[in-house]
């Protein structure tokens, strides 16, 4: 499994704050082999909101809390060189009832994954 992020201001944030996106995702992958061990591909999983709370054009919302911190995940998911792939397009950490990120990541929502990842950077891989 590969992440991969897109958004520079990763890389400008704490290390807390990074390594509870990392988290985020690895949780999240968690969560996708679980259906796909149960022949549930991707697209076909419906219904569950801790793999896909909102969609955003061919992105999703992914809520996790970790160290103290809430965070929203926008991410796809896609197998790029026979390699199971999430790629974090954006991220926001919550803050009280904040519903700031919904027009972020609305913005994207006509982006492409795979343009988006030829741009980003591979921060971790099991």
């Amino acid at each position: 499994m590969v992440v991969c992020v897109y958004p520079k201001k990763f890389f400008k944030e704490p290390k807390e704050v990074q390594q509870v996106v990392i988290k985020a995702a690895q949780d999240l992958y968690k969560r996708i082999a679980f259906y796909e061990k149960q022949n549930v591909d991707f697209q076909r999983i419906f219904n569950d909101e801790k793999v896909k709370y909102d969609k955003h054009g061919e992105f999703y919302t992914f809520k996790f809390r970790g160290n103290n911190l809430q965070v929203r995940v926008l991410y796809t998911y896609f197998i790029a060189d026979e390699e199971p792939t999430i790629l974090v397009a954006d991220f926001f950490v919550k803050k009280k009832n904040n519903k700031e990120y919904i027009k972020q990541f609305e913005s994207l929502k006509n982006a492409c994954p795979f343009d988006m990842k030829q741009k980003s950077k591979t921060v971790y891989s099991c």
